[in-house]
């Protein structure tokens, strides 16, 4: 990945939404040499993929919170959580707890209700979320000239 790629990249994460033409006029690009390289970049895994991120306040999902969990059932614990609308992300963890999920829930009742279904699962700890200074922010990218 050379400059270039980085300064591409750099706009996507910024708006994904950008279109290739505008990378190119940004960049000083040709838009069939911005494309190209956008395509190569998603062919190497580079960029998985395009994503659109929700307000989840307006969609009714007023709770976040953290779950970390200490089970010895990982294969059903990820079962449950690629089932669970509730579970937005789950990661497995060294350490005491080895796994955290990040749940949206509509209330603490929900997310109460959840944590119950949850439980069965393993010994679980709760952090609920109340404020994100700091949400996704934009991946730093490091430049090699190698291909």
């Amino acid at each position: 990945m050379d400059q270039i790629d980085a300064k591409i990249i750099t706009l996507l994460q910024q708006n994904a939404r950008i279109s290739i033409s505008q990378i190119g006029r940004l960049i000083n690009m040709t838009q069939p040499a911005v494309g190209e390289r956008v395509r190569k970049l998603e062919d190497r895994g580079i960029i998985k993929g395009y994503q659109v991120v929700l307000d989840p306040e307006k969609l009714g999902k007023q709770i976040m919170a953290y779950i970390l969990i200490q089970t010895e059932n990982c294969g059903n614990l990820v079962e449950f959580c690629n089932q669970s609308p509730e579970v937005i992300e789950a990661h497995q963890l060294s350490g005491q707890f080895n796994f955290i999920i990040k749940v949206m829930t509509e209330s603490m009742q929900t997310l109460n209700s959840f944590l119950h279904t949850c439980s069965k699962y393993g010994f679980t700890t709760t952090m609920t979320v109340l404020s994100s200074p700091t949400d996704t922010k934009a991946l730093p990218i490091e430049i090699t000239e190698s291909n």
